[in-house]
C-alpha cells in the first residue's frame, strides 16, 4: 500500500511539491528584480560606490546604515542586500528540492545545487569587480546574470504542475518548432551578452570596438525579430488550439517590439538622434543626450529588464515544446503500411 502511494506521487507530497514551486517562482521574480536594480547601478555608474567588499565602508553588509546613505552608496548597497536576499531564497530552494525531488528526480535537486553555486559565483564575481576595479569582470558579471535568470526559469518550469501533468501534442512540425524555439533562446542570450559589452565599452574606444558591438547588436535584433515572427506564424498554423504553447509566443513577439522601442529610446537618451533626424528641432531637445538623468535610467533599465524577460520567455517556450510535443505519424505512410499488411 505504501508502495502504491509512492507510485501515485513519485516526487513527494503534492503540498511539498507546491512549496518547491513557490520557492522557484520566488527566486525567479527576485532574480529579475535584482537584474533591474543592477541595471540602475550600471546606468548611474554606482558600482564602485564602495571600495571594499564584502564589507561596506568597513561595516558589516547587514549592519551598514543603508537608509542614512545617499546617492550612489544607497543604490549600490541596496543592490548588495538584494543579492543577499536572492542567495537566501536559492538556499531555501536547494534544500526544498533535495527534500521533495531527491528520490526520483535527482537531476532537478542537482539543478538546485547548480543554481545556488551560480548565485554564489555571481556574488563573488561582483565583489572581485569592486576589489580589483576591473571592467572586464563587470562585463562577465553582466553575462552571468541572465544565465542565472534562465536557470531560475527552467527550475520554475520543471517544478510546475504543467510539467508533471503535461498533455502530449502530436504535430508534424514538432521538430522544426523545437529547433526554432531553441535558436530563439540562444539569440536572446547572445543579445544580452552584446548589451552587457555595450554598457561597459566607451563610445570612442580604440579599434572601433563600440561600433562593431552596436552593429552586431542591431543585426542580431533584426534576426531575432524575424525568428520570433516565424515561430509565431508556425505555432498559430500548427498549434492554434494549444493556448499554453501559442500565447507565450505571442507575448514574446510583443516583448520584442517593446524592446526595439526601448533600445531606440536608450540610444537617443544616452547619445543623440541619428545624424539628420530632428537635428534642429526644439521639441526633442530635452530628450537628447541626457545621460545620467532620470529618463535615461528608467528607459535603459527597462531595456535590460525586458531583455531578460525575452530570454526567460524563449526558454519557457523551448522547454514546453520539448516536453509537450511529439512528431505525428505521417498518415500517408500509415496507409501504405496498412495496405502492405492487408496484402
Amino acid at each position: 500500500m505504501m508502495q502504491n502511494a509512492m507510485n501515485n506521487n513519485p516526487s513527494g507530497s503534492t503540498k511539498a511539491r507546491r512549496w518547491a514551486h513557490v520557492l522557484a517562482v520566488a527566486l525567479l521574480c527576485a532574480t529579475w528584480m535584482l537584474i533591474c536594480v543592477g541595471g540602475v547601478v550600471t546606468t548611474q555608474r554606482a558600482g564602485m560606490a564602495f571600495e571594499d567588499w564584502p564589507t561596506s565602508d568597513g561595516s558589516n553588509m547587514f549592519l551598514y546604515p543603508w537608509f542614512r546613505a545617499a546617492g550612489d552608496k544607497f543604490i549600490e548597497h541596496g543592490h548588495r542586500l538584494f543579492g543577499a536576499l536572492v542567495g537566501m531564497i536559492a538556499i531555501a530552494l536547494c534544500v526544498s528540492l533535495w527534500i521533495v525531488e531527491g528520490g526520483r528526480r535527482r537531476w532537478l535537486a542537482w539543478l538546485g545545487v547548480a543554481a545556488l553555486a551560480l548565485v554564489i559565483f555571481q556574488g563573488v564575481l561582483g565583489g572581485m569587480r569592486v576589489r580589483a576595479s576591473d571592467i572586464d569582470l563587470a562585463k562577465i558579471h553582466g553575462c552571468v546574470a541572465p544565465l542565472f535568470f534562465a536557470l531560475t526559469v527552467a527550475i520554475a518550469v520543471f517544478t510546475s504542475r504543467w510539467w508533471c501533468d503535461r498533455k502530449i501534442v502530436r504535430c508534424m512540425a514538432s521538430g522544426r518548432l523545437q529547433r526554432i524555439a531553441i535558436v530563439t533562446t540562444v539569440l536572446a542570450y547572445l543579445q544580452l551578452i552584446l548589451g552587457a559589452q555595450l554598457r561597459h565599452v566607451a563610445p570612442f574606444s580604440s579599434g572601433g570596438a563600440f561600433r562593431m558591438a552596436v552593429l552586431f547588436h542591431l543585426v542580431l535584433a533584426a534576426v531575432l525579430l524575424l525568428d520570433v515572427l516565424v515561430l509565431v506564424v508556425l505555432m498559430r498554423r500548427h498549434l492554434s488550439d494549444e493556448r499554453t504553447l501559442v500565447r507565450p509566443s505571442q507575448l514574446l513577439l510583443g516583448m520584442i517590439v517593446v524592446q526595439v522601442v526601448l533600445g531606440m529610446g536608450s540610444w537617443v537618451l544616452k547619445y543623440s538622434w541619428p545624424a539628420g533626424i530632428f537635428a534642429d528641432s526644439r521639441l526633442v531637445a530635452g530628450w537628447t543626450n541626457t545621460a545620467g538623468g532620470v529618463a535615461e535610467s528608467i528607459v535603459v533599465t527597462a531595456h535590460v529588464a525586458v531583455g531578460s524577460l525575452i530570454l526567460g520567455t524563449s526558454l519557457l517556450i523551448s522547454l514546453r515544446l520539448l516536453r509537450g510535443m511529439r512528431k505525428a505519424a505521417n498518415p500517408q505512410l500509415g496507409a501504405i503500411a496498412l495496405l502492405g499488411v492487408t496484402l
